[in-house]
C-alpha cells in the first residue's frame, strides 16, 4: 500500500540494500547514479556490512536485495542468487609509497615485511592472501588492520606506508581519483564472484526491481571491461 500510495502521489517509493565493500564503490554507486537520472524520487537505503549482519536483515524484510561477493557458505534454499561478474584483487599503496611505480615489482617476502590493510579473517579472499605468501615462502604480515570498509582500507594505507587489499575496481576507481597506486603484483586468487541475493518467493517492490535492472546492466558493463570500471 505504502508503495502504491508513493507512485499514486508521484514520488517513486524506496528499495534498501545491503552491500559489501567490492561492490559499493563502483558496482552499486553507479547502479544508484543511473536509477536517480530515471526515478529521481526513488529513496535508496544503503547498508554496508558482511553477509553475516546483512542476510538476516535480509531474511527479516528490513533489506530488499544484497550485493556483494557470493560467498559459498552462505547459500540457502530461502534465498536466491545471481552471479554478476568476476572480480580479481589488487594490491594498493599511497601515491609516494616507495614502491608505488617501481619495477621490477616486490617480491612477496618485501611485502611481507611492510604493514598491511586487509579483509576480516571471514573473507574468502583473506584466506587465499594468506596461502599466496605461503606458497611463495613468506609468513603472511604480522603487521595488521582487519577491516571491511573501502573508507578505513584508504584511510590506513595513506595514513601509513601499508599495503591495502582491494578489489580491482575499487583499487582503479581510487586509482584514477589520485588517492593509490596500484601494485603490478600479480593476484592469482580463485573467488566467488559479485552478485545479488534476493528473498525466495518474496514479492520485490517496484524500486527494488528497478535498481535490480540498473545493477545488472552496470555489471553488464564492467564485464565487457573485464573490470576496468
Amino acid at each position: 500500500r505504502d508503495e502504491l500510495s508513493a507512485l499514486a502521489s508521484g514520488a517513486a517509493g524506496r528499495t534498501a540494500v545491503g552491500a559489501m565493500v567490492v561492490a559499493t564503490p563502483v558496482l552499486l554507486r553507479r547502479a544508484v547514479e543511473r536509477l536517480k537520472a530515471r526515478s529521481p524520487q526513488t529513496t535508496v537505503l544503503v547498508e554496508e556490512g558482511d553477509p553475516a549482519r546483512l542476510l538476516p536483515r535480509l531474511r527479516l524484510g528490513e533489506l530488499d536485495v544484497f550485493v556483494g561477493r557470493l560467498e559459498p557458505g552462505y547459500a540457502a534454499r530461502d534465498l536466491d542468487t545471481e552471479p554478476l561478474y568476476e572480480e580479481p584483487m589488487a594490491l594498493v599503496v599511497r601515491p609516494d609509497h616507495p614502491l608505488a611505480g617501481r619495477r621490477p615489482p616486490p617480491r612477496w617476502p618485501e611485502l611481507a615485511a611492510l604493514p598491511w590493510v586487509v579483509p576480516p579473517p571471514w573473507a574468502a579472499s583473506r584466506a587465499k592472501l594468506d596461502r599466496t605468501f605461503q606458497r611463495h615462502g613468506a609468513e603472511p604480515p604480522a603487521d595488521l588492520v582487519e577491516t571491511a570498509s573501502f573508507l578505513a582500507t584508504l584511510t590506513f594505507v595513506r595514513a601509513r606506508p601499508a599495503v591495502g587489499f582491494l578489489a580491482r575496481s575499487v583499487a582503479r576507481h581510487f586509482e584514477r581519483e589520485g588517492q593509490v597506486r596500484t601494485l603490478p603484483v600479480a593476484l592469482e586468487l580463485e573467488l566467488p564472484p559479485v552478485g545479488l541475493i534476493t528473498p525466495r518467493g518474496r514479492r520485490l517492490t517496484p524500486g527494488t526491481e528497478r535498481l535490480l535492472a540498473c545493477l545488472r546492466e552496470v555489471a553488464a558493463r564492467i564485464r565487457r571491461s573485464d573490470g576496468r570500471a
